[in-house]
């Protein structure tokens, strides 16, 4: 699943760029739904652990093909990391008889997502402009952007869990892949 996040991410990041102002970090990344798929399906460890590996691919192509903040990107797996965490932790602890309910799923999506919506503030506000020359002038509007680009995406990756977790085709796929995990 981390490197389907990372295919994901990475084939989204290619075709999917935002325009803002000149700056091509802002693109569509959605590495995520792998991420929060493990994370509600097996719990907060592999959530974790996929974040880690999924976000490996956004963190080349933003840090190093589209971008110039080179080693302060590493920040970008463990932001993933943290939403497999948190997603996991929440989706334990909303739902610990494993039923499928579409506002739970959402809430432990949305909610779970703050500790890396929070990183990543801190990220733009307060590391690029010390690593990026001028950064200090163009890095807190695009915190924005990317801020609001990444709670749509998480809206996103959030219904089509929903989706995805309610067909229980997919269930039983997910079942091969990690026997003992059960969703009713």
């Amino acid at each position: 699943m981390g490197a389907l996040g990372n295919v994901l991410g990475v084939v989204a990041i290619l075709l999917g760029r935002i325009p803002a102002g000149g700056v091509a970090q802002v693109a569509l990344d959605f590495s995520s739904v792998a991420i929060v798929i493990v994370a509600i399906f097996t719990g907060p460890r592999l959530g974790a652990l996929t974040g880690l590996i999924a976000g490996i691919g956004p963190m080349v192509m933003f840090g190093y093909v589209y971008g110039s903040t080179g080693p302060i990107t590493v920040l970008l797996p463990i932001g993933k990391a943290l939403t497999g965490l948190f997603v996991g932790i929440l989706a334990q602890l909303m739902g610990s008889n494993r039923k499928v309910r579409t506002p739970f799923i959402l809430a432990a999506v949305w909610i779970g997502f703050i500790p890396e919506a929070i990183l990543t503030w801190f990220y733009f506000v307060n590391l690029v402009p010390l690593f990026v020359q001028g950064g200090s002038f163009w890095a807190p509007g695009l915190a924005l952007t990317v801020l609001v680009k990444g709670w749509t995406e998480m809206t996103i990756i959030a219904f089509l869990t929903v989706a995805l977790i309610g067909n229980a085709g997919f269930r039983a796929f997910l079942g091969r892949l990690a026997p003992g995990q059960t969703l009713q």
